[in-house]
């Protein structure tokens, strides 16, 4: 499984476990969600919002230059630019929706 298809997976696995409860997190080691246990790849940080029944999620790596969006609404990958060393964009509100702006992975 190539580095992208991994990082696509950890993202949903934690935006899915953390819809179940009220959240806003920005998650960058280990953390408790939905009953387990979830740590992001080393350098990337996951901003999540949800209140038990919508989810948004925006992640980014520090090296990197994209935020990569999803949310429950509309569950596709779609990614924007962002500065190299800088955090992904934080999340406005669980139901956060994906604007025409964000380019679909």
């Amino acid at each position: 499984m190539a580095k992208k298809d991994i990082f696509k997976v950890c993202l949903i696995a934690a935006v899915v476990m953390s819809a179940s409860t009220a959240m806003a997190a920005g998650i960058t080691g280990t953390t408790s969600i939905g009953g387990g246990t979830f740590s992001p790849s080393n350098k990337v940080t996951i901003n999540v919002e949800s209140n038990g029944t919508n989810y948004a999620a925006k992640s980014g790596h520090s090296s990197g230059d994209r935020t990569i969006f999803t949310n429950n609404i509309d569950p596709k990958m779609v990614w924007t630019s962002k500065t190299v060393g800088s955090a992904p964009d934080t999340v406005t509100g669980a139901t956060e929706a994906i604007d025409t702006t964000w380019t679909s992975l």
